[in-house]
């Protein structure tokens, strides 16, 4: 005897909306919660300090509070076309690179640096 569960496929709830921190399922493209367009988010890593969003276009940096439990309301964007001399640093994990004459430094835990690093070469090259 078949059960009906047994054609149907697992959905997997992956992509994080940035705006409201909503897990949504992996081909949604809006949030369930707050509609968000979720079409152009190519990554999305939630760290300690700061989430940080990854579009064609840019990279935008949301500010956590000490704790690390909530925002702050301080997001900061930068655009790719804009950034230079990147750097991956190790062994301590900080994403370093030039925007609008200054150095900006972000820590992210490694396994964050190492998705951004397989990741956002490819957006600067075209690949993506």
């Amino acid at each position: 005897m078949r059960s009906v569960d047994d054609d149907q496929e697992m959905v997997t709830f992956n992509l994080i909306c940035p705006e409201c921190g909503v897990a949504n399922p992996d081909d949604s493209e809006n949030c369930m919660v707050c509609d968000r367009d979720l079409t152009d988010i190519v990554l999305f890593l939630e760290d300690d300090s700061f989430d940080l969003e990854l579009t064609m276009e840019q990279l935008i940096e949301y500010r956590k509070n000490f704790w690390g439990t909530d925002r702050t309301g301080k997001v900061f964007k930068y655009s790719l076309r804009e950034i230079s001399n990147i750097e991956y640093g190790f062994p301590i994990t900080r994403f370093k690179f030039d925007f609008e004459g200054e150095r900006k430094v972000i820590p992210l835990r490694k396994e964050n640096m190492e998705i951004l690093k397989e990741v956002l070469p490819k957006i600067l090259d075209g690949k993506i």
